[in-house]
């Protein structure tokens, strides 16, 4: 069964932190995406800040949504980053 897309980004974004280049990853992912949202709908151009406030613990868990239906969680506690897939 192939991956879904969300899952695809999930593994780069976790490779990524080994490389310190997961901001790079998670916005492969978010262009990729055919939605991002955290408690609205969120703009393109949002997500730079989002993505650094997200790593700095000081922002909102967000959702990347992918045209196979599949969707990315991506939230940020205590420093560590935890991605989450669902179909």
């Amino acid at each position: 069964m192939p991956k879904s897309k969300a899952e695809s980004h999930k593994e780069a974004i976790m490779s990524a932190l080994e490389e310190d280049t997961e901001s790079q990853a998670i916005a492969a992912a978010a262009r990729a995406a055919k939605g991002i949202s955290i408690e609205r709908p969120v703009r393109a151009q949002e997500l730079p800040a989002l993505v650094e406030k997200a790593l700095d613990d000081s922002g909102e868990p967000f959702r990347l949504t992918f045209d196979d239906d599949s969707s990315l969680y991506l939230t940020t506690k205590e420093g560590i980053l935890t991605a989450t897939v669902s179909k």
